[in-house]
C-alpha cells in the first residue's frame, strides 16, 4: 500500500446524496460546504450547486421573531423610564445632601 492509497481512505466521498442527509439531520453549513466542493470538482454543474446553496441560505435564515421584538420594545421603555427617575434622583441629591448635614 502506498501513500495515495492510504490518503484516498481517509479522505470523505463527496456526493450529492451526503449533502441532502446532511440537510435532513439540518447540518446545513456541512451540506453547503460538500456543494461548494462539489462544484469545483464539477465545473459544469457548478451552476445547480451555487442554486441549492442559495436555496439552503433562504430556508435557514434566521427568521424576525414577534415575541422577541415585543420584549426588546418593553425593554427599551423601562430602560427609558429608568433613566428619567435618575435624572431626578440627581437633580435631588443636592437637596438631600443638605438635609442630612443639617
Amino acid at each position: 500500500m502506498n501513500d495515495s492509497d492510504n490518503n484516498s481512505s481517509t479522505q470523505p466521498i463527496l456526493t450529492e446524496t451526503m449533502a441532502q442527509l446532511l440537510l435532513k439531520q439540518r447540518h446545513w453549513r456541512e451540506a453547503i460546504d460538500i456543494y461548494q466542493k462539489l462544484g469545483r470538482q464539477n465545473p459544469e454543474k457548478a451552476q445547480v450547486y451555487e442554486k441549492e446553496i442559495s436555496q439552503i441560505k433562504e430556508y435557514f435564515k434566521p427568521r424576525p421573531n414577534p415575541a422577541a421584538a415585543k420584549k426588546t420594545i418593553r425593554t427599551q421603555r423601562q430602560i427609558s423610564r429608568l433613566k428619567n427617575l435618575l435624572k431626578v434622583v440627581e437633580k435631588q441629591q443636592p437637596n438631600i445632601c443638605k438635609q442630612r448635614s443639617s
